[in-house]
Formats: C-alpha cells, structure tokens, sequence
C-alpha cells in the first residue's frame, strides 16, 4: 500500500541512524500507519552508501539541513521529523543543540529530539506526557499533537499549569482550557491537570514525563534581557534526564495529520 504522509527520520551516520530509526518507526506505525523516510544531508560528496543497507526508504541531499528540513512537508509528504541530540557532539553536528535549533527554526512540522535509544519492551509509549498550558495564547498545533498522542499511541496527557493569584490571569487560563476540552471530549479523551509551574523546564523536573511537548520561543516575543540568556527549549535538550522532546515552532500554517 503507497504512503501519502511520512514520518522522517533526519539521520548523519549508520550509528546515528541506529538511534533514530526505532523512534522513527515507532511513530509511524502508530500515528495511523505513516510512512517511514529517511533524510540525510551533507555539504560535500561523502559516502552515503550506508543508506541502502538500512533497507528505509531515503533520499541523500547535499547541501544545508536546515534548507532540506524547511522542505519536510512540501517536498516529502512529512507530518513528523525525528532526529537525535547528543550535548557531547562536535558543534557542526546537527545532535549539537544549539544546532538541531538553528536548522529547524524554520521546521513546518512537529519535531521530536531524542536523547537516547528507544525503551524497547514497552507495549505503550510514551505512557505519560506532558505540556504546560498559561494564560498566553497557546498555538492549537500543540492541543492536535497532544491530541494524537492519547489517541494514536495510547498516552495519558498532563496539562500543568501555575498557579494563579491574580484573578485576569486565573481568567484567560481557564479560557485556554476550555478550548483544551473543545478539542479533548468530542474525542474522550481524558487529561490531569497539574498545578505546577509557569515553565517547562520545571514542570518537566516536578512531573518527570515520557514526552513533553514543547513550543519554541517567538522571537518577536523575546525582549532585550531575554537575548542574555539561553533559548528555554536548548535547556530543556540540555537536560540530563534526556527526556524526548516534542517541538513546534511558532506557525500561522499547520501542517498536521488528516485522520
């Protein structure tokens, strides 16, 4: 049966593959049957002859990733890019974190950074995972992704939040939850809800999911004390609980499964 949609797997080396291959696939079984593709970019003519031996297919581009990740959607028919991190890996390296975020800044579609190797012998996965909903405008992408976690893959999903004093604030939360049940109960999905905190950095700590699922800064969003400090979605690939991480980049486009 031919594939309309893909789950790509952004792959360097045969051991890098070995570790993105599995979650790659793992999505694309359960998210109704995807497709499997492998992406592999390099700037030069360097042996890609490993490719064909893992028998997925593939497509080798020379040139930028983040050029041939911007075309995901487009090009290749993806709904999902899986790629690894590895804090250790030499700065040119797409696992380095400060450049997995560089060239997916302009990623159309969901990411998932990987940290390790699959749990293998777990029936259900991730059992558990995780997003933080605030008083902000929280883009819709994110309630859809979590939305197919818990129907797609079987995960229970925990909505953190802080915890509100200030009576405005208190307001505009609840009306983000409500939209979280608009897009939940015509699908029964069922969720907790945490009163944690304001970032995910430290619900990820406290709550200590499976998955969290991540938005990344606006950077119209960002002021001038915010460019001092490190990006939150780098140190949450920093972490050392190498907790996989969900990713949406801030979009007026969607680009999301049709079932």
């Amino acid at each position: 049966m031919s594939k309309d949609q893909f789950v790509i797997a952004c792959v360097e080396s045969a051991e890098n593959a070995a570790i993105v291959l599995p979650w790659a696939r793992h999505f694309a079984e359960c998210l109704n049957h995807k497709g499997l593709m492998m992406l592999h970019v390099s700037k030069d003519d360097a042996d890609d002859s490993w490719l064909k031996a893992l028998d997925v297919p593939y497509v080798s581009m020379r040139g930028s990733w983040s050029t041939a990740i911007e075309g995901i959607p487009t090009a290749f028919n993806g709904i999902l890019a899986v790629t690894a991190v590895n804090t250790a890996a030499r700065r040119s390296s797409l696992t380095h974190p400060k450049t997995l975020l560089h060239e997916f800044k302009n990623c159309k579609t969901a990411y998932l950074a990987v940290g390790g190797h699959f749990p293998a012998g777990k029936a259900v996965w991730p059992q558990a995972s995780l997003l933080t909903m605030t008083h902000r405008r929280e883009g819709k992408e994110t309630l859809v992704w979590a939305s197919y976690l818990a129907r797609f893959l079987g995960s229970h999903i925990t909505i953190a939040h802080p915890d509100y004093r200030d009576a405005d604030l208190r307001m505009r939360w609840r009306n983000n939850m409500r939209f979280v049940d608009k897009m939940f109960v015509p699908f029964g999905i069922n969720y907790t809800n945490a009163t944690a905190f304001g970032t995910d950095l430290k619900n990820l700590e406290a709550l200590q999911p499976d998955l969290l699922i991540a938005r990344t800064t606006d950077a119209r969003e960002r002021d001038l004390f915010d460019l001092l400090l490190p990006l939150p979605e780098y140190r949450l690939l920093s972490h050392p609980s190498h907790t996989p991480i969900l990713f949406l980049n801030p979009r007026d486009d969607l680009y999301i499964l049709c079932d």
